[in-house]
């Protein structure tokens, strides 16, 4: 019609179209004017009151082509223009092309320069053979336009405010029978967004994403990838920083089935070199009371101490693993079900990892770590260095049998300390409700003391170190020793009975037990605390011993020369001077004005001290009652004769403490 038309002297012709409509639109107050009024000028123009499209609303749409070619087989407008109104996009006499095909009934729709969110885009509409595609070209859009584009869309955007630019292609396919696929090709340019609390930020992004989804049943397939080149995010409590040596790739196959609330990821592959390679699969209900129903994590490859600043750290903060130097390699799986591990698969390799503080650390450590809920595992470690506080450990090899919530030692532990050997005869450790509860057994053979002091920083010790650390139990926040704890020091014997900790690893650690003292040498417990020469040896005990926060709060305590002792007992005037200081009143001044002055220690018979403490006050005794007092030494009955005498009954315990601390600095004493 319209080529015959354009044959005799018809100048135009006029098409109203009505109503039409096909699956997901609705076309209404459609028209269709052809004018030949100028000769060798045939305009087209097409014009819509609205169209609905799904949710979309478009009105006032008009398509003019002031020069159009007609031919048998298709109509050919190159430079027309188009003008329209939507809740999204705007457009206004914009350039724009058509092209319909008479026999394929293909069609061609194309306009360019459309405002929209902050830039511009690109439209190409294209219908052949019962499909259609429709090709966005993004110039330059706002990041803030096109999170409200999808607010209004229905899309959540999380609440945050955004900032910086996106391009790219965004393309949509579909048939009559609505959306068969949407794919894209993006790019970011200073992006960010941030929340109103400060739990989420971003700046400077430039991401580069591409992918496709398409609706496959009751559920949509995404196949997409991601990179991160440039920028950081923070994500409470992750901190992340890109650069051109440190990016982030990610690709991920997901499916997301709206009915039922559910998303299946067959698989996410990240790399970021210098920090991690992996994979991993899961299963989502977002909305369900576990989310996580399935987690199946695979480590290819992690490096620290990369993994660890980056993704470990930010969630140890404020703990004990929360500041340490790391390096090494490890790679493994983890399996988690229903938001429990189930189980865990772990190859460490040549990893290190020491507190900035010194109060921990293990060098060169290789092992095996296997865990599993359902069956029993075996795990070994090897290390060629520890250290906890200034104690300095060998290497060492250790087997553990782990199952759901036990690990237990398969063979005793030897771990060289110094110049000895700690033995560990049994441990074990099981997790019930949360509830850590473990259980220790050993023995430390003969250490030098003169390299725990050296250690420790303490002055030069002479002897050895040993003792025995039997069945020591941890449970419900309380630890207590199943034997008696003995230590081997200064010669003597040091023993722990009725030891009882309650919340050692709590705010307010409560502490109580028994000390036995046995046949100590004063000689080398005096010179290593700076305290003045006393040879001799000592027993004594504390007894009702009670702590909080580890201070002391309540104990009866007494040391005193052993009545069958033999040996050489000599006391220097320091020393003598120490020991009046802390009974409260002194000899000091009585040695300097006489002539004992000029020597430098003296012979004693006995010396001793007693302290109960109770409500912040030391009851003070000694060896033996005096005439006015009581002995703390007391002298031979051959000259010279030196008898030290506490006069004071009751001293403030804090007042005690200053002294011994300044005693034990090397302070000179002060008489109170």
């Amino acid at each position: 019609m319209l080529v015959c038309a354009s044959a005799v002297a018809v100048e135009q012709i006029q098409l109203s179209l009505g109503t039409l409509g096909s699956g997901t639109w609705v076309l209404q107050g459609g028209s269709l004017t052809i004018d030949w009024s100028q000769p060798g000028q045939p305009a087209l123009m097409v014009q819509v009151a609205s169209l609905d499209v799904g949710a979309r609303h478009i009105e006032n749409i008009s398509f003019t082509c002031h020069a159009f070619d007609l031919g048998v087989q298709a109509v050919d407008c190159p430079h027309g223009q188009l003008s329209l109104r939507s809740d999204w996009l705007n457009a206004n006499a914009v350039p724009a092309a058509l092209r319909y095909d008479f026999v394929s009934r293909e069609l061609t729709v194309t306009a360019g320069g459309l405002a929209l969110a902050g830039g511009k885009v690109r439209l190409q509409f294209h219908q052949a053979g019962g499909g259609w595609q429709l090709d966005a070209d993004l110039v330059d859009v706002t990041l803030a336009g096109a999170a409200g584009l999808l607010q209004k869309a229905g899309v959540d955007t999380g609440g945050l405010e955004y900032q910086g630019r996106i391009g790219g292609r965004f393309t949509v396919q579909g048939n009559a029978g609505g959306l068969t696929r949407a794919s894209w090709q993006l790019n970011t340019r200073e992006a960010g967004y941030s929340n109103a609390e400060g739990t989420q930020a971003a700046e400077a992004l430039v991401l580069a994403s591409r992918g496709a989804a398409s609706p496959q049943g009751e559920h949509w397939r995404v196949q997409a990838s991601l990179a991160a080149t440039q920028g950081m995010v923070y994500a409470e409590p992750v901190y992340l920083e890109f650069s051109d040596k440190q990016h982030l790739d990610l690709s991920v196959d997901l499916r997301w089935m709206p009915t039922r609330g559910e998303l299946s990821v067959a698989s996410l592959v990240f790399d970021q070199p210098g920090v991690v390679k992996g994979s991993l699969a899961a299963g989502l209900v977002p909305a369900g009371d576990k989310p996580l129903r399935k987690l199946d994590l695979n480590i290819d490859a992690a490096w620290l101490p990369g993994l660890y600043s980056t993704w470990l750290q930010p969630w140890l903060a404020g703990t004990a693993l929360g500041k340490l130097d790391t390096e090494g390699r490890l790679h493994g799986r983890l399996a988690v079900r229903d938001g429990r591990v189930e189980s865990l698969d772990m190859q460490l390799e040549d990893l290190s990892a020491r507190d900035h503080d010194g109060q921990f650390g293990i060098g060169q450590l290789d092992g095996d770590v296997q865990w599993a809920r359902d069956t029993a595992g075996l795990s070994t470690l090897a290390w060629k260095s520890a250290s906890v506080y200034r104690l300095q450990f060998g290497a060492a090899k250790v087997a553990l049998e782990t199952s759901a919530d036990r690990l237990k030692l398969q063979s005793p532990l030897m771990v060289p300390l110094f110049d000895g050997e700690l033995h560990v005869d049994a441990f074990e450790l099981d997790v019930k409700a949360g509830q850590p509860r473990w259980l220790l057994d050993a023995m430390l053979t003969p250490v030098s003391m003169r390299a725990v002091s050296t250690a420790l920083g303490w002055p030069p010790l002479s002897g050895t170190l040993s003792g025995m650390i039997p069945r020591v139990r941890y449970a419900q926040g309380d630890l207590t020793l199943g034997g008696v704890l003995l230590v081997q020091a200064f010669d003597g014997d040091i023993t722990v009975r009725n030891l009882d900790i309650r919340q050692p690893l709590g705010l307010v650690p409560r502490l109580r037990g028994d000390v036995r003292i046995d046949n100590l040498d004063l000689k080398t417990l005096t010179e290593a605390f700076s305290f003045g020469r006393i040879e001799g040896r000592l027993d004594g005990q504390v007894k009702d011993l009670y702590m909080e926060a580890w201070k002391p709060v309540a104990f009866d305590a007494a040391f005193s020369t052993p009545p069958d002792d033999d040996s050489r007992h000599r006391i220097s005037q320091r020393a003598v001077d120490n020991i009046s200081n802390l009974g409260g009143a002194g000899m000091a001044g009585a040695v300097s004005r006489s002539f004992l002055r000029f020597l430098e220690d003296f012979p004693y018979q006995r010396l001793g001290i007693r302290c109960r403490l109770a409500n912040g006050v030391c009851h003070m005794g000694g060896v033996a009652p005096a005439q006015s007092g009581y002995y703390l030494v007391q002298g031979r009955w051959l000259p010279p004769r030196l008898d030290v005498i506490g006069y004071a009954s009751e001293v403030d315990w804090s007042s005690l403490l200053d002294r011994l601390k300044g005693i034990t600095a090397g302070a000179a004493p002060v008489v109170r």
